[in-house]
């Protein structure tokens, strides 16, 4: 009993030692003090409006977590699961946090609840993905060599559902995706009888096991935040220069709060990828946005060609990311003066770039 308590202990603390590594490095490394002077006065003193800076930065880890999906996505869609990166999207989840702590930390204190939430999500993607590429690099990696070249039904099901879950994830938490239906589609649509059984059995427990799990592990999270946290806030207040009613006829998403003065207008909109899609809209019709939530500056990430970017005013490149899956683009992260956010969005795209999301707050 005394060997097997000791083995515990040693258990426990080894365990203790890893899911605390990562934490530690990036408090310890990362993290800094606010050097910066005081921000500017916002533009509106409306409830509601202004947040914090680093909210708009230390939302890449969460997204992080949703192009990896995609990525997965893409290379399933020519190759199996043992093909994908696993260990490059853990890495590039914490490197990428640390980052971002490095740049947010100097202007600002982050709060505790968004550290945990931080760490929290940063566990979970690791430990899902450490599970799930040492599972595929070795035992199904074996039932890849069984089955051959050709993919089953059960292959072609889980490729067609990890694109409809990357595309779900822009715009809603995971957790909301409906994994039990998606099992019953699964069992329903994927026949039994075909050729390479043991690849096909093997699939349909490792998808049922899967796919359960996150099905009741979903509902828990999405009660638990619904209960601690309320109903998300969906809109999200930005000041706008030189909007008019043409723009508006066109946006219907947007809703004038008033005019400010000088051709600025407090606008409320939609937040997440919608928020994303329509700034770029109006960058391309010549309109600025110059305040977002009360903040002058804002986390950007481009798909963009190889080779150097063009000249962009107020802008720092923060992080470069390979893309498994689209080998001819990189993932950039920028941080971007509000006001010159349209004029960034323009020259991106005039040089070939692609304007993949804008953090908001």
């Amino acid at each position: 009993m005394l060997r097997w308590a000791k083995r515990i202990v040693g258990g426990l603390l080894l365990l203790a030692v890893v899911v605390s590594a990562p934490i530690i490095w990036v408090e310890g490394v990362c993290a800094t003090s606010p050097t910066t002077k005081a921000r500017p006065r916002a533009l509106a003193d409306d409830r509601g409006y202004a947040r914090h800076e680093s909210d708009s930065y230390l939302s890449f880890p969460e997204w992080h977590i949703v192009y990896a999906y995609e990525d997965l996505a893409g290379v399933l869609r020519r190759g199996d699961e043992s093909d994908f990166a696993y260990g490059r999207q853990i890495v590039g989840f914490w490197s990428g946090l640390c980052t971002l702590t490095r740049v947010v930390t100097a202007r600002e204190a982050v709060a505790t609840d968004t550290k945990v939430m931080l760490y929290t999500i940063g566990w979970s993607f690791t430990a899902e993905l450490g599970l799930k590429g040492a599972y595929e690099k070795t035992v199904g990696r074996l039932f890849e060599w069984l089955r051959g070249p050709g993919k089953t039904a059960e292959d072609s099901f889980v490729a067609r559902d990890m694109q409809a879950y990357a595309a779900f994830l822009h715009q809603t938490p995971w957790y909301a995706y409906p994994f039990g239906p998606r099992l019953v589609a699964f069992w329903r649509g994927t026949p039994l009888r075909g050729e390479h059984l043991p690849r096909k059995l093997e699939r349909r427990g490792l998808v049922t096991l899967e796919y359960g799990t996150k099905a009741v592990y979903g509902a828990l999270i999405g009660y638990a935040s619904a209960t601690a946290l309320g109903a998300a806030d969906l809109e999200i207040h930005s000041v706008v220069v030189g909007l008019d009613a043409a723009d508006l006829a066109r946006e219907p998403q947007i809703k004038v709060v008033r005019a400010l003065g000088d051709g600025r207008t407090l606008i409320r909109t939609p937040r997440y990828q919608a928020y994303s899609d329509l700034l770029v809209r109006l960058a391309r019709q010549g309109r600025n946005v110059v305040e977002i939530a009360g903040n002058r500056r804002i986390l950007v990430t481009v798909l963009a060609p190889k080779g150097p970017l063009p000249p962009l005013a107020g802008t720092t490149e923060l992080f470069e990311v390979r893309i498994q899956s689209r080998p001819d683009r990189r993932r950039l992260g920028l941080d971007v003066a509000v006001e010159q956010l349209g004029a960034a969005i323009r020259t991106l795209e005039g040089a070939g770039a692609t304007i993949e999301h804008i953090y908001d707050y």
